[in-house]
């Protein structure tokens, strides 16, 4: 009878981590909210993934280099934020503040983390006209990523252009290498073109706790059985 009701009290324990282990497992893929604040020179389109049809989706779109947009969006943890730029002379770039999670984590382009990857550039810098608000140019883009080359605060041509004023958390121009210009911090110039830009979606900070207790719990109940 003992042996019996320890057998039991060991399968209760059992069931209940795993209980626990599916159910964070579940919620690590929790959606992910995001606050985004960029300038792009000149044009741009900004795309994520859809949480209710995990498709890739624009989120919208502008054309105004003396403009700052803000957008709010829920997508999928781990999943990718595209932002296609477009300019007409020097070199596509922008600047932007993300913020996950209602400050879980907030990405400054140009500024190095230690908890979470800045926005990569393709390899592949396209014609201006290749320019698009379909999500199948980006599916079908090519390339590969890399680090983007980073230039000056982006306050610092808000003498010339008030507006960037408003950028006050140290965001930096980032744009496709090789150049960009004397105004953003480069002597070089890439050239009026397309660039696509990326950034990992942060997951919810929380479920990955829970998540990391879960596998914990299991591993000690594994140990414990051995």
């Amino acid at each position: 009878m003992e042996r019996l009701m320890r057998m039991l009290k060991g399968l209760t324990a059992c069931v209940a981590l795993v209980g626990a282990f599916a159910l964070t497992t579940l919620t690590t893929y929790a959606n992910t909210s995001v606050s985004i604040k960029l300038a792009v020179d000149n044009g741009f389109s900004l795309f994520a993934t859809d949480p209710n049809t995990n498709q890739l989706v624009l989120i919208g779109n502008g054309y105004n280099f003396n403009q700052i947009f803000t957008f709010n969006f829920t997508t999928v943890p781990y999943s990718y934020i595209y932002l296609m730029a477009r300019d007409d002379g020097v070199a596509a770039l922008f600047t932007a503040k993300t913020v996950f999670d209602n400050g879980a984590e907030t990405v400054i382009t140009g500024v190095s983390s230690s908890t979470w990857v800045d926005w990569e550039v393709n390899t592949i810098y396209k014609v201006p006209d290749a320019f698009s608000i379909l999500p199948s140019a980006v599916l079908n883009w090519g390339g590969d990523w890399q680090a983007p080359a980073v230039g000056n605060l982006a306050n610092s041509i808000a003498g010339q252009f008030p507006v960037y004023g408003n950028f006050t958390d140290g965001e930096r121009f980032i744009w496709a290498p090789p150049g960009g210009g004397r105004p953003i911090g480069f002597e070089g110039y890439t050239g009026a073109g397309t660039a696509l830009f990326r950034l990992r979606v942060l997951p919810e900070p929380a479920s990955m706790l829970a998540l990391g207790a879960g596998l914990a719990g299991l591993a000690a109940l594994r140990r414990r059985k051995r």
